[in-house]
């Protein structure tokens, strides 16, 4: 159930990058402006997903991702009917309070679903759902937009979510947790969400600000301070957003440390490479897109099969392979730039998400095992905080060594 859920979502949110273009055609927007509509998603649910896995150890994992899915569908509802940017914006804010209940309950109530033993099967499968998504949404995407106009990509959002809801009611465990999970941090989880808002801002749009300007130099001295503060209050609080003492547990935080490594390393390189090929050899973004999906091709078909032999011979070797792959693959790109022929590049983008797929499950049943049943919740959370802030660290990376090298105007979107 859940990673049939986490199929849909992920398929349907996927195809925004196909649509944007027509959305600022049809909004009147400029480029700039449209990256917003995916930047306020992003920020609303990396500043939630904390606060979305505690509380899922206090109300229970079911009932947060049923919560989560009821509210992605009606602001992919509000989506569909918005008339102007603003408006837009706020939907998709709307989707992203749902998103964030449903990343950081989903690796809980998967792990909690099934037998210790079958933890890295499970995980695995749910990597595996979301690859697929990823790899079909584009096409389908592209096809619907040029069919249908963008409107009908959250239409099929919203039917998506309507779909989870319905088999979910039956189908997802709705009880509680035990009683000694009480107690919520309301300022806690007000600091994370202000610090990490002023820490993505600093990440994603000190590029296109300046480093030396007024802006980033705020928000990354409000992020810091912030988060300084957050952590202080965290380590009194009897009922903490976020319990630092998970992060005591060397395989928790040497998983968390490699899973952000990991999709900063991934998200640098797709960010670049569209750019690479389109602007530097006058690839045709059909192409781009056929090529880029061969790197979740590559996650699909390993992640499974990872996590699944994970929990017979343990995650440390498998996950150490995962990202040796993944290193080869990306030394491959770059030993063999520029490519004759995008076909071959897209064998070495298939190493990097065959590296990653490997990698992915073990590592998460490794995070998710270390942490104790009645803080499944905020390990999720934190899971997929790692992988939101290693992408949106990844983009701000790639963007901040085209602005170096193409200058400010040119070097960032």
């Amino acid at each position: 159930m859940v990673a049939l859920g986490s199929f849909l979502t992920t398929m349907s949110s996927s195809v925004l990058n196909v649509a944007l273009p027509d959305i600022a055609r049809d909004l009147a927007v400029s480029p700039a402006r449209a990256g917003w509509f995916m930047l306020s998603f992003l920020l609303t649910v990396t500043a939630l997903l904390l606060p979305a896995g505690r509380l899922g150890d206090l109300v229970g994992a079911g009932r947060v991702y049923l919560i989560g899915f009821a509210l992605f569908g009606l602001g992919s509802v509000a989506c569909a009917a918005a008339g102007s940017a603003w408006l837009l914006d706020l939907a998709r804010v709307a989707q992203g309070v749902g998103s964030a209940l449903v990343m950081a309950s989903s690796p809980a109530l998967t792990t909690l679903s099934v037998p210790p033993e079958r933890r890295g099967w499970a995980l695995g499968l749910l990597s595996t759902a979301t690859y697929l998504g990823l790899a079909i949404g584009p096409p389908v995407g592209g096809l619907l937009v040029a069919a249908l106009g963008w409107r009908v990509i959250f239409v099929a959002a919203a039917a998506a979510a309507a779909i989870v809801l319905l088999v979910g009611w039956r189908a997802v465990p709705l009880a509680r947790p035990p009683a000694r999970a009480v107690g919520f941090d309301p300022w806690g989880a007000l600091l994370n969400a202000l610090a990490l808002l002023a820490l993505l801002l600093t990440f994603t749009r000190g590029p296109a600000w300046g480093l030396h300007h007024p802006w980033t130099i705020g928000a990354a001295l409000t992020g810091i301070a912030l988060l300084v503060a957050f952590v202080q209050l965290e380590r009194r609080h009897p009922t903490p957003t976020l319990d630092l003492g998970l992060f005591r547990t060397p395989t928790f935080s040497t998983a968390v440390v490699a899973a952000l490594l990991n999709y900063v390393a991934l998200f640098i390189l797709l960010f670049s490479l569209p750019f690479a090929l389109r602007e530097g050899y006058g690839v045709t973004p059909q192409v781009v897109g056929r090529v880029l999906a061969a790197q979740a091709a590559g996650m699909a078909l390993f992640a499974w099969g990872a996590g699944s032999l994970a929990d017979r011979i343990g995650s440390r070797g498998l996950a150490a392979l995962g990202m040796g792959i993944l290193a080869l693959s990306l030394g491959g790109l770059v030993l063999f730039w520029p490519p004759a022929d995008p076909w071959r590049t897209s064998l070495w983008l298939f190493g990097c998400g065959a590296g990653t797929g490997i990698f992915i499950s073990p590592n998460s049943s490794a995070l998710m095992g270390s942490a104790p049943r009645e803080r499944q919740g905020i390990a999720g959370g934190v899971m997929a905080l790692a992988r939101n802030l290693g992408m949106a660290l990844g983009v701000a990376t790639a963007s901040g060594l085209f602005a170096a090298a193409l200058g400010p105007q040119r070097g960032v979107v």
